[in-house]
């Protein structure tokens, strides 16, 4: 039986240019997304230390998964995008670009939500609910690559109903040049002669959620928001190797 909250309910496609990701809008059923909406816990969020120079917030899976926390609803969605049968969901959408120790089905033994998992497990996954200030002056994120360690990344957006600004995409970037390193200090940005087009753009859409698997060359950059009226929401979907027990890819980080 397949997770009424379960974000890849739709069977996508996975784009393999210039690397794989998939890109769905009404990824949820209208009724489940618009229950996460209403009692999405913009207060816990808040309450929270920012990161990002006092412009981002995060509330992550080890905080949404205590049994006390409130609204249900939230602590079940957390829970299924942390569990095993979703990161064996995800692992069989990118198999082929995946190192081949994950090429097998994982138990609830194996994995767990980062900062909540022993210390025996090698895998982590999260579930994080993130909120961005409402700033132009630039964009949270210019082009960049993820950390070695992660192996996927998914993100679901929920802006305001009433959210009149535009921009703030997701920007899915072609690779230029091979990339031989990236200025950590920067957020592992990507240096200007590495990145190319963007091919892909996902909307800052209700509803719509956007998933890569973090290949070497996985650039992917956020829009400049323009007119914003209201905080930036959205649920960010991770799933790694525990510190020490693998990584995607090597390149230079200085």
């Amino acid at each position: 039986l397949m997770s009424k909250y379960n974000l890849l309910q739709k069977g996508p496609i996975v784009h393999t240019t210039p690397y794989p990701h998939i890109l769905i809008e009404d990824a949820l059923p209208w009724d489940i997304y618009e229950e996460l909406e209403r009692t999405f816990p913009e207060n816990a969020v808040l309450s929270t230390e920012p990161f990002d120079e006092g412009i981002c917030y995060r509330y992550k899976a080890d905080k949404l998964l205590q049994e006390t926390f409130k609204p249900e609803i939230w602590r079940e969605f957390t829970r299924y995008h942390t569990s095993a049968e979703w990161f064996n969901n995800v692992n069989r959408l990118f198999e082929p670009w995946i190192p081949s120790k994950l090429h097998q089905k994982f138990t609830e033994n194996d994995l767990g939500a980062r900062g909540w998992a022993t210390k025996d497990i090698h895998l982590w996954t999260d579930c994080q609910l993130v909120m961005h200030k409402p700033i132009t002056e630039k964009t949270t994120r210019t082009p960049h690559l993820d950390n070695p360690m992660e192996v996927y990344a998914g993100l679901l957006y929920m802006p305001h109903e009433d959210d009149t600004g535009t921009g703030g995409e997701f920007q899915v970037h072609e690779q230029k040049e091979t990339i031989h390193e990236v200025d950590k200090k920067a957020g592992r940005q990507v240096y200007d002669k590495n990145v190319g087009d963007v091919v892909t753009t996902a909307p800052y859409k209700r509803n719509t959620f956007v998933m890569f698997c973090n290949v070497q060359h996985a650039i992917h950059s956020v829009s400049k928001r323009i007119n914003p009226t209201q905080w930036r929401r959205s649920v960010n979907i991770i799933g790694e190797f525990a510190r020490g027990h693998g990584q995607m890819w090597r390149v230079q980080e200085n």
